[in-house]
């Protein structure tokens, strides 16, 4: 026996009203999840705060000087540059006076002197003016002229103004050349900045030799 229409109609009927009496009955799907989105938000913590990710603990800053010390002892090239590359910047930003401390350490040699390099390049883009009052204590002559140096050199591509500021602290660079040739490199590179520089330094017979070079650049650049 075939159902009649009727009877189609009741069943499609009652099914429909099945469906929509469950899902007044059950919470939507997405209500089981919202609890883990509660979950997920920072929990309030009560102690004391944690010091920002870039600032070494002091345990921290002993480990770096330490991991340091090690290397600059060990035989090991690449463990000596992986300290004076990636741990001694680190160390630079948490402790400086620990870094000064840790060159005070160190007997006279190739590990003093590379030790000396590094904390002067890259300390000097760091703290120009701490930079240059260390390279200043430093009691050995020929460290004190060969710290300046790398002080210079690390600030001559990227800000060749502080570059031949720092070299007058030292008094270098300008009986041998190099500053006029920085300064003609920077022109060349620069000029607009090189020029606004120059507006800014006394017209002397200090700053004639650097003043002709930018001319010069920007004679030919005209």
């Amino acid at each position: 026996m075939k159902p009649n229409r009727i009877t189609l109609a009741f069943v499609v009927l009652a099914g429909v009203g099945a469906a929509w009496w469950w899902a007044v009955r059950e919470p939507p799907a997405e209500s089981a999840v919202a609890p883990s989105v509660a979950v997920s938000a920072p929990a309030t913590s009560t102690g004391p705060s944690a010091p920002p990710a870039t600032v070494a603990s002091p345990a921290r800053a002993a480990q770096l000087a330490l991991e340091i010390e090690r290397a600059l002892v060990a035989r090991d090239l690449r463990q000596r540059e992986t300290a004076l590359g990636v741990l001694l910047p680190e160390l630079l930003d948490a402790d400086p006076e620990r870094v000064t401390a840790l060159v005070a350490g160190q007997q006279p040699g190739e590990a003093r002197d590379a030790l000396l390099d590094a904390v002067a390049r890259q300390w000097i883009r760091r703290d120009r003016d701490a930079t240059i009052r260390w390279i200043q204590s430093l009691e050995n002559e020929v460290e004190r002229r060969a710290s300046a140096q790398a002080a210079v050199s690390s600030l001559a591509a990227g800000a060749p103004g502080q570059a031949i500021y720092v070299a007058d602290q030292f008094g270098i660079g300008r009986d041998d050349g190099s500053l006029e040739q920085m300064v003609q490199m920077w022109a060349e590179s620069d000029l607009e900045a090189a020029v606004q520089w120059l507006q800014t330094q006394p017209d002397d017979a200090r700053t004639a030799p650097l003043r002709a070079r930018i001319e010069l650049v920007r004679a030919r650049k005209q």
